[in-house]
């Protein structure tokens, strides 16, 4: 799968000598899987610092108070570290052999809920993990934007002074299209995304029942953080009420004292039951859901007892031994369970954000396991835990980083790329067809296969930012190179081409119903039956056989065609992958490795920008939210509630701006505020939507002023992809009806 168990065992590669570093919430390096040290001999943590402290946040202004060691109080980061090198033994990560780093750059938790940061103390971190030599930087941060926002700029900055960056992808996969996250497509930085874990595994519990014993997995615990776990064999006992339902909502006076109560969900609120249990001597409450797999559930502040819940297929086999004689449960510390996560396994995790970058970047470029991660959390709270999300796939890779980096001492960080990029196994679709690269990237890694690689490909995957017309036809025409990095030995190379499926926001111009009610991105062809050869994209490669000598480069040329017979009005992403077969005269075996494209098969500087009008935008609304249908029987009081102007993008724009025009279609003065750069595709399942006070105090030639009263039309105004910003004619308007100012 991702070949790194094979790359300790056969190779005996660890990550022995790397410096890996991630910049995060801190770590809590006491915890046993973690080393239990900090900046000893022998120890694993020898770099980082706190660059944030803990009450940042709950200061006005911020106060920077750091301590010691960058210790975690939220979690985030521990459970990322234990990812990257745990050393066991319930917990192994990626590099258990590296020298670790860590750079706290949130605190910990404010009233408002949540840690609190800003980018000039994440900027300090990843500074000092830059001044460090820190030989893997991971950055499990993020949230969707530009290569242009100031952390996707300085991690460019960083790589280019010699840093390698790796970032997790973003969360945001659910809206589809455009969703990917900063600095994750910062120039340089490697950017990753998660595929759903082959298992799932969570603190689990032995049942001791008339029927056998049964492992079991088992909650994280309910909102009281108090954790299940009994040492030696408790009692177990079923709900006595008169319901029979097992509900546990009644107060009776039943035997529970030093017993774990099983209770079956749905009766009445869960604090009601655990407080019943409680009062009644319980030790333990465990709720049965009423579907599959575990939940976390909310208990009020008086409750001390552990609460937890099990599945209901585990649930209703425990009731069942226990109507039928006693039973006992037991969970340890050691206590896990895990189960096959079947159909899903190494499928696209459903959060996984979605390339391109706003310019047509190719992100992500890798994916690894990030759903259902089981790993190290704090020692003050489960110790161990299963999460999911791009922050845990981004750890995995600079895991996999220092890999290659300990083998590979001479490989420059882009050669690095090139290696393990390469080796990547493309995903396969339901369709047949390989998952679109804007999706996947190159595919899942396999650190032992780009371990053992003895070629690089430059570039490791192509962005085609715009394509030419050819007749009736997009094209794009590129130079691969390949270098042979052996010695000794030649290789037969053979390029081929595969394409893979076309991706959509789009149905009937609009946005498809799928991705509004369930997150599924429209793709193409839906099934094997609807492929014709015009709706793939195609690939003309005219030197696909060559020999390259031993320490030589040969270069391939590769033009591909865009999907002609799909309508450029639907808006598809196109992409594909071209395929290398190496076989060096000292093997008989072939090693395949990957070249991912993608592109937008139309115009991308032409595309329509503003969402569809069947969403309602863009519109205005009253001070109370409501419509507003008819804008030129608007009058607005600018002493009174004003109204709100809304709009939605379908495409991120870079710049963008709002002027109210007169009457003669002069610019009458433009919205304070409204100067917005680096704006962001909005969410249409979420009914996100850019939204502006419409007001007459405008500002004109560096001034604020008051227009009179008078009608004005709202004029919205976006810089188009690859856009001049000073180009009137590189800008797409929208006008609304002219309304007034007045009394």
């Amino acid at each position: 799968m991702t070949g790194v168990a094979r790359a300790w065992r056969e190779l005996g590669i660890n990550g022995t000598g790397v410096k890996l570093c991630a910049v995060d919430t801190g770590v809590d390096w006491t915890h046993p899987e973690l080393g239990n040290c900090w900046g000893t001999d022998g120890c694993a943590w020898q770099l980082g610092k706190d660059c944030i402290g803990d009450v940042y946040g709950n200061t006005d202004p911020p106060e920077i108070v750091p301590n010691d060691t960058p210790m975690d109080c939220g979690g985030h980061g521990t459970h990322v570290s234990g990812i990257m090198a745990a050393r066991g033994p319930s917990v192994f990560g990626v590099a258990p052999g590296a020298t670790m780093g860590m750079y706290r750059v949130y605190s910990c938790d404010t009233p408002e809920g949540g840690a609190s940061t800003s980018d000039d103390v994440i900027m300090d971190g990843m500074e000092s993990a830059h001044a460090d030599n820190c030989d893997v930087i991971n950055m499990s941060i993020g949230a969707m934007g530009w290569s242009e926002d100031p952390l996707a700029a300085f991690a460019a900055k960083l790589v280019e002074a010699g840093s390698l960056i790796i970032a997790s992808a973003g969360n945001d996969g659910s809206h589809g299209i455009h969703t990917i996250s900063s600095p994750s497509d910062g120039h340089g930085v490697l950017s990753v995304g998660s595929v759903d874990n082959w298992n799932v595994t969570q603190m689990g519990a032995v049942f001791s029942l008339p029927d056998g014993d049964r492992s079991v997995q088992i909650s994280n615990a309910a909102s009281n953080h108090v954790r299940f776990l009994f040492n030696k064999t408790v009692p177990l006992v079923l709900p006595d009420d008169d319901t029979g339902n097992y509900y546990g909502c009644e107060s009776a006076d039943s035997d529970y004292d030093g017993k774990v109560v099983v209770a079956n969900n749905g009766g009445c609120d869960y604090t009601t039951i655990a407080q019943n249990v409680q009062d009644q001597g319980g030790v333990g409450l465990i709720i049965v859901n009423d579907q599959e797999g575990t939940f976390e559930y909310g208990v009020g502040e008086d409750i001390t007892i552990p609460c937890i819940s099990v599945s209901n297929t585990d649930g209703k086999a425990i009731i069942s031994g226990l109507e039928q004689g006693d039973g006992t449960v037991m969970a340890t510390t050691s206590t896990f369970a895990a189960i096959d996560s079947g159909f899903d396994g190494g499928r696209m995790s459903n959060f996984s954000a979605y390339g391109p970058s706003p310019e047509l970047d190719l992100v992500p470029h890798l994916v690894a396991p990030g759903g259902n991660i089981w790993s190290t959390v704090l020692t003050s709270d489960d110790v161990y835990r299963s999460s999911s999300g791009t922050s845990l796939s981004s750890p995995y890779v600079s895991g996999c980083m220092a890999l290659l980096r300990q083998r590979f001492t001479n490989y420059t960080n882009p050669q690095l790329h090139q290696a393990l990029i390469s080796a990547a196994t493309p995903l396969v679709d339901t369709n047949g067809l390989f998952v679109n690269p804007y999706r996947t990237g190159a595919g899942l890694v396999n650190v032992y296969k780009a371990l053992q690689s003895r070629t690089l490909i430059d570039p490791p995957y192509i962005s085609i930012n715009q394509t030419r017309m050819d007749g009736k036809k997009r094209t794009y025409s590129q130079i691969i190179k390949l270098t042979n990095m052996d010695a000794n030995n030649a290789a037969n190379i053979s390029l081929s081409h595969s394409p893979a499926s076309s991706m959509t926001l789009y149905q009937n111009n609009t946005y498809a119903p799928l991705l509004l009610t369930d997150s599924l991105v429209p793709i193409w062809p839906p099934d094997s039956n609807s492929v014709t050869w015009d709706t793939l994209p195609q690939a003309f490669l005219p030197n696909s056989e060559q020999r390259v000598e031993a320490g030589q480069t040969i270069e391939f040329n590769v033009t591909v065609t865009a999907p002609y017979g799909l309508p450029e009005s639907e808006r598809w992403y196109f992409g594909g992958f071209f395929n290398f077969s190496v076989t060096f005269d000292d093997e008989t075996q072939s090693t395949h490795f990957v070249c991912p494209y993608a592109g937008f098969n139309g115009e991308y500087t032409q595309i329509e920008m503003l969402g569809p009008k069947s969403q309602g935008y863009p519109s205005f609304s009253d001070s109370n939210g409501r419509p507003i249908d008819n804008v030129s029987e608007l009058t607005i009081d600018p002493s009174d509630d004003l109204p709100t102007f809304n709009y939605t993008l379908d495409v991120p724009s870079i710049y963008s701006y709002i002027a109210l025009i007169d009457r003669d279609n002069k610019t009458a003065g433009y919205l304070p505020g409204s100067d917005r750069t680096r704006l962001s595709r909005t969410r249409p399942a979420m009914n996100e939507t850019n939204s502006i006070r419409v007001n007459n105090t405008v500002e004109l030639d560096d001034k604020t002023i008051i227009l009179g009263d008078g009608e004005y039309s709202l004029r919205l105004a976006l810089l188009r992809p690859f856009g001049n910003r000073d180009d009137d004619n590189d800008y797409v308007y929208w006008n609304s009806d002219y309304f007034s100012f007045g009394k």
